[in-house]
């Protein structure tokens, strides 16, 4: 690293403060001074500048910030109240339905439980393109109609493997029917709007 000679360095600083002693008690005006320069040593050293610049600034005055009266955008997600419940998830290694602990949303715990099990669902496609839960409480039903993109409609769930049929059809029915949290004593499957039975 290059030096500028021009400026003093620690050494040169330090010697030019004179040393004052009395008897052998240090004078306190004399470690002031060694202090002094020493953070002045250090100062130049690392090229900081020895005084201080304040540059005013004008302060912004606080204005009230308006709150929004169109609270549609907020995510509920955030406000809205849970509940714990239980899903029952396909394992595809053991081929076992497992239960699993979950926070649903306390409004509608059977779209839920449906959502969770959907998924997870790791099975055969058989062009699912969605889904739509709907829940009659007086009856204590729940219809899940698929949105299916096959020609063959309900038909296509027939195609699926006795394994598939499992892990999709029954972690449903386990699930609603096995749980009071959703109070479902019955489960309807439907194809793009048709019932089927499997």
């Amino acid at each position: 690293m290059k030096q500028d000679f021009r400026k003093p360095t620690a050494i040169a600083i330090a010697a030019s403060v004179p040393y004052e002693q009395k008897g052998a008690e240090p004078n306190r005006n004399f470690l002031t001074q060694i202090l002094m320069a020493l953070f002045v040593a250090i100062a130049l050293a690392l090229g900081l500048p020895l005084t201080a610049i304040a540059n005013p600034v004008e302060i912004a005055q606080v204005t009230e910030t308006e709150t929004p009266s169109d609270t549609s955008d907020i995510d509920s997600s955030i406000t809205r109240e849970y509940e714990p419940a239980v899903v029952y998830i396909p394992d595809p290694q053991t081929q076992e339905l497992v239960p699993q602990s979950v926070l649903l949303g306390a409004d509608e715990p059977v779209e839920g439980a449906v959502a969770q099990i959907m998924q997870a669902y790791q099975g055969q496609d058989v062009g699912i393109t969605g889904y739509e839960v709907n829940v009659d409480q007086a009856n204590q039903e729940a219809e899940i109609n698929f949105e299916v993109d096959d020609p063959r409609g309900e038909e296509a769930f027939q195609s699926l493997s006795s394994a598939n049929q499992y892990s999709l059809f029954e972690a449903i029915r386990e699930t609603l029917l096995t749980e009071p949290t959703y109070n479902v004593e019955e489960v309807i499957f439907l194809a793009n709007g048709t019932s089927f039975d499997i």
